[in-house]
């Protein structure tokens, strides 16, 4: 129960913090390059992060990496207030994503090593995300969203405390660079990263479509919302399914999702769309995970791979998002997502058909 009320706190901060990024950036004279390269140093310092400590979450103790994420991440994510230009806030987006970069491994095997439902524990992210969309969106003022995430991040660490000391997941030496691990579940790794580029490209400009279409910084947050409230549902009864089902549904929902807000001409018109990505990135996420857990002897570091493949997907997603929608606009932005999570299922279903024959012989 606490560890489920943790990571709904941690990604409540996260969301309800990342989702007037773009408009506090245009508010302070930001282009919509600028925009994206915003959302790109969050990115990249969110990828060295995840990279770094998924190595370390099988070697040290969890709770000692899980008390640095949480403390970081409140510090760095009230300093956000205090931006004051395009590049201050680049800087500070950066900082927040190297902290925020520091627990997902280590809560993940965490919760494999209890042998508790990956299914359930994830699904407490989206509802996260929903909540946090939700509180951004009653709140609506840019310091206090700060402060309300950074009080969150403070309140996990709190419950950090009462959890139990556990060992590191395996104990074992390795490698900084595990091409070993990338090698063998490049697929995956690929597969998601592909789809996350568009996706990510995507979110980066989504709050400004929605707004041009008449949504106030309220319904912005109410219509986030239902994406990951939808996602606490689906992910938690996904455990029964074969990965390679989920991953490959996942793909084709997330072509036919961003396909569908193209055509919208009022805010609310969004659902339909909000609704398919979240299946789409509930089979993702659920499938991917299980699938490395399942197959690696070096669990964390496998599931935080992941998590650097969707960090390193940010960097590209927004760089290309902004620059398309400074170019071309709103909709070539969302014709990318759909033509990027076609070519991740293109790669899953070509490295599937690959193994074929290993299987027979």
């Amino acid at each position: 129960m606490r560890l489920n009320a943790i990571q709904l706190l941690i990604n409540s901060s996260i969301m309800m913090s990342n989702l007037f990024i773009p408009i506090f950036a245009t508010e302070l004279h930001a282009s919509g390059t600028q925009i994206g390269i915003i959302g790109a140093c969050y990115g990249a310092a969110l990828f060295l992060s995840t990279y770094i400590f998924s190595r370390a979450s099988d070697n040290y103790p969890p709770k000692t990496l899980l008390y640095a994420g949480f403390l970081s991440s409140s510090i760095t994510f009230f300093i956000q207030m205090y931006a004051y230009d395009p590049v201050s806030l680049a800087i500070f987006r950066a900082m927040a994503g190297f902290s925020a970069g520091i627990y997902p491994a280590v809560l993940m095997l965490y919760v494999y090593n209890l042998k508790r439902s990956i299914g359930k524990f994830s699904s407490f992210m989206p509802l996260g995300w929903a909540l946090g969309n939700l509180l951004a969106g009653v709140i609506a003022v840019i310091w206090e969203i700060f402060a309300v995430a950074s009080l969150l991040f403070a309140l996990s660490f709190l419950l950090t405390l009462t959890l139990p000391q556990t060992e590191a997941g395996t104990r074992k030496k390795t490698d900084f660079f595990s091409l070993e691990l990338l090698k063998k579940n490049w697929n995956i790794y690929f597969g998601f990263f592909l789809r996350q580029i568009g996706a990510n490209g995507v979110w980066l400009i989504f709050p400004l479509y929605l707004a041009g279409l008449g949504a106030n910084k309220f319904w912005i947050g109410i219509i986030y919302m239902l994406n990951p409230s939808l996602q606490f549902f689906i992910m938690r009864r996904l455990d029964r399914f074969k990965n390679s089902f989920l991953i490959h549904t996942g793909d084709m929902l997330s072509v036919v999702a961003f396909l569908v807000l193209i055509p919208l001409t009022i805010y609310y018109q969004a659902i339909l769309g909000l609704a398919l990505i979240a299946f789409s990135y509930s089979f993702l996420f659920v499938g991917s995970t299980n699938e490395l857990l399942k197959n690696n002897d070096e669990k964390g570091a496998a599931a935080g791979l992941l998590n650097s493949s969707i960090a390193f997907a940010s960097i590209l997603g927004s760089l290309i998002g902004g620059i398309i929608f400074e170019k071309y606009g709103f909709h070539a932005v969302l014709a990318s997502g759909a033509f990027f999570a076609l070519i991740g299922y293109v790669v899953m279903l070509l490295a599937d058909r690959s193994r074929i024959p290993e299987k027979s012989s």
